[in-house]
């Protein structure tokens, strides 16, 4: 039979603030006793935000411009309480279930009245059986807690902690984000931040359908393909499963007599199409179908969809001469170029709206692999949909951050639930490469202590191996689901070498954030960089639409930030200047002033100067990776696209306004591409990089822009996926070198600035820019 869905609507949602519910003893279990002490209700978008509600009708003001989120702290006491009507058939041939996709986050759900779930997870679903439901109308009743008066349930051990603004969200399986980050405001906030659902369902059905590769040669891949089925029938010998796939003229079925509730099934595929990441292969997809037979009459049927191919990652704990940290698909050694993926919007409903977007970004700009980030939500399908169909690996965290987290058996049962529902939701897409199992909580708590390698022995109890979470709970659900990828306890993940000596093969090259090309950022001793960026003022479009007139040239000095716009929009939770992330206005300033020594009064140049900077610092940390190949083996920088109105490291804006250093990036990372290295005894390699899969033949020009001479030029081949040293060219003060070149993919450019820390001319800099065609890349 069909499974059907019915999106419940009409919501209406109350809010009321903690004091008032325990002054007026508040229990309420029905819409209608909420009525009768004079609460009036708000007309409720679902899925939505309750700030966002309350945007809408004017009670707010609007909390993306000027100081306006800091309101959203003086809702934090809220309890929300959103209730709705259905009809409901009553119809015994189905199983019907109440769906929540996501609640956020700690809520009592009552049907009728009667408390029927309670949820404290907003990163999976919650499925409550309709069993026994009469015909009729019927009443649905969330109240929603409020998180942080939530959290002061749950004890914090003294030497469990997370960020200053984030000690409540490590008791709490809620984006860590919503806490405040430094790139994201404190909105806590709550909703139904996903549908709500009546799904009806055969009585006897497929669930949990996996496809892995399990082994690949030239000629043949084999294949299982696991499923369960859930069914109330006394026997099952009078069913009978056909799996199928195809893609393109590549077809392959197997049937089966049931005998078991869980099942597997191996196929051999001949001649497989197989899937590839961006820049190494076709994005070839299999469609699978799974149907279910009784007595030769269908009844269920699941359609998915997944790639035929295999991933490794040879990593060693440290790095050096023969460390290593590389992924490889089908055998083959991938070079990873990418970004990091972070909420596209401070509500969490409205991550959605903007993430095609973002991805068309992604794919725009040449990456070929993308970090999930930890501190955000999980993706929604339409995200890695996107990512199979186009080539992008995934990095995947899991949804922690920054803390260390409290491992009792309370917590560590939220953490097992979710990470089975995630993994099972998401094994199938073949552009998911790795798991990991959180964000920096490895290295956070020796931060916090100041840790020294030298300490071993006497500090000990900070080693991260001791984790429970990622080293047990997250690791067993991921073996029990999917053995089929790599996982990594933490990115970067310290195991007990790295503990003992410092030096991860894989980093986060954050440093001393000073001048871009300084001891830090040259002689990195990592091989795979996952977070690196660099400061970037929006056009001055964007800045006039969050922060107000009077605040526009209050931007601060080298040395401090005291406009609280500016502040708020970097991203302070308090207009301090003194607060923990005051510091990135100023940061962004001395990073203009190390280029061209004064950073410009007028918003418009010094916006310029700013982007000017953070484009030749990407630019850099990226050729340096690919000049460096194999020895270094990827780079994911920070990041695609803002999440809301902000100064930040983000390449894009959140309003979609593409910053310089996106263009930079595009050049830098296109499939070949021609670099110059930094200076040795005076001289400079020019590199070409062919990452693509054919063998190129290649015409180039060198010409230098600051004073009109043709330096180098030629004709040369290389080979796939190949590095090959083109020329040698002189170190020349200040000389901006001009590259070009063409191919049989078609015509590039390049270029390389000389002398970016002996402080350059702006307006010589911008004559370059022009002549090279790069000025028109500014959005004004």
């Amino acid at each position: 039979m069909k499974k059907t869905s019915i999106e419940l609507k009409n919501w209406q949602l109350i809010t009321i603030p903690n004091a008032l519910v325990k002054e007026q003893n508040i229990t309420a279990v029905t819409a209608e006793e909420l009525l009768l002490l004079g609460y009036n209700p708000i007309c409720a978008t679902v899925p939505g935000n309750f700030e966002l509600d309350l945007m809408r009708e004017g009670l707010i003001p609007d909390l993306y411009f000027g100081t306006n989120i800091l309101e959203a702290q003086k809702l934090e006491n809220l309890h929300l309480y959103y209730f709705t009507e259905f009809f409901y058939d009553g119809n015994d041939d189905t199983d019907d279930f109440l769906v929540f996709e996501g609640i956020d986050t700690a809520a009592e759900i009552y049907l009728n009245g009667t408390m029927v779930a309670f949820t404290e997870n907003m990163h999976h679903a919650h499925t409550i059986s309709l069993k026994g439901l009469t015909e009729g109308k019927h009443s649905l009743f969330v109240h929603i807690l409020p998180t942080t008066i939530y959290a002061r349930e749950f004890e914090v051990p003294a030497m469990c902690f997370g960020m200053k603004y984030n000690m409540d969200s490590i008791n709490i399986r809620k984006a860590p984000y919503m806490f405040g980050w430094d790139i994201m405001p404190r909105i806590i906030s709550g909703g139904l931040w996903k549908p709500v659902k009546i799904i009806k369902l055969p009585k006897t059905r497929i669930v949990d359908p996996f496809t892995a590769t399990c082994h690949l040669n030239p000629d043949c891949a084999t294949l299982t393909t696991t499923f369960r089925l859930e069914t109330n029938a006394d026997f099952l010998s009078d069913y009978t499963v056909k799996i199928s796939g195809k893609c393109k003229d590549s077809v392959f079925s197997h049937e089966l007599r049931i005998f078991n509730a869980a099942n597997r099934v191996t196929a051999d595929v001949k001649q497989p199409y197989l899937w590839w990441p961006k820049n190494y292969g076709e994005q070839n997809l299999y469609d699978m179908e799974i149907i279910l037979y009784y007595k030769g009459m269908e009844c269920d049927k699941v359609t998915y969809r997944t790639g035929i191919r295999t991933v490794r990652l040879e990593r060693t704990s440290l790095a050096g001469d023969n460390g290593e940290f590389c992924f490889l698909i089908n055998d083959k050694k991938i070079f990873c170029m990418g970004t990091n993926w972070v909420p596209t919007d401070a509500f969490p409903s409205k991550h959605n709206e903007y993430t095609l977007r973002g991805l068309e970004l992604v794919k725009e700009c040449n990456c070929n692999m993308i970090r999930c980030w930890g501190g955000n939500t999980y993706p929604d399908d339409l995200f890695y949909d996107y990512c199979d169909e186009n080539g992008i690996l995934v990095w995947q965290d899991f949804s922690m951050g920054c803390g260390h987290y409290p491992d009792n058996a309370h917590l560590c049962a939220l953490v097992k639930e979710e990470v089975k529902q995630v993994v099972k939701r998401l094994r199938n897409h073949p552009s998911l490469t790795l798991w990991a199992g959180d964000n920096e909580c490895d290295c956070f708590v020796a931060q916090e202590f100041d840790f020294d390698h030298s300490d071993r022995g006497t500090k000990d109890w900070l080693d991260p191996n001791y984790n429970k979470l990622t080293r047990d709970v997250i690791l067993r659900e991921v073996r029990n689901h999917d053995a089929t990828r790599p996982y990594l306890p933490s990115s970067p993940y310290i195991d007990s070498l790295a503990f003992q000596c410092g030096m991860p093969s894989e980093n986060h090259l954050w440093g001393p954030r000073d001048y871009f090309k300084g001891n830090y950022y040259k002689n990195p001793v990592c091989h795979f960089a996952s977070e690196i960026g660099y400061h970037g003022c929006p056009s001055v479009q964007s800045l006039k639409k969050f922060l107000p007139e009077n605040s526009l040239m209050e931007r601060g000095n080298g040395q401090v930030c005291s406009n609280p716009d500016w502040l708020v929009h970097a991203t302070c939770m308090e207009p301090d200047p003194l607060a923990d992330y005051a510091y990135r206005i100023p940061l962004m300033i001395r990073q203009v002033e190390r280029i061209f020594g004064t950073a410009e009064e007028d918003l418009a140049t010094f916006v310029k100067q700013s982007q000017i900077s953070q484009a030749e610092a990407d630019k850099y940390f990226i050729e340096h990776f690919r000049i460096e190949k194999w020895r270094k083996t990827g780079i994911l920088w920070w990041n695609i696209i803002d999440g809301w109105p902000q100064i930040s490291d983000a390449v894009v804006d959140w309003y979609g306004c593409k910053k310089l250093a996106f263009w930079y990036i595009q050049r830098s990372q296109a499939p070949f591409c021609m670099m110059l290295d930094e200076p040795k005894e005076g001289k400079m390699s020019l590199v070409a990089s062919n990452d693509t899969r054919q063998r190129l033949t290649v015409s180039y020009t060198v010409k230098n822009l600051a004073n009109g001479k043709q330096v180098s030029h030629g004709s040369f081949e290389i080979n796939p996926d190949k590095k090959n040293i083109v020329d040698t060219l002189p170190e020349l003060d200040h000389a901006f070198y001009f590259i070009e070149w063409s191919t049989e993919l078609g015509k590039g450019k390049n270029h390389h600035a000389c002398s970016l820390g002996d402080k350059w001319d702006f307006n010589e800099y911008v004559r370059c820019m022009k002549e090279a065609g790069f000025y028109e890349e500014f959005s004004e």
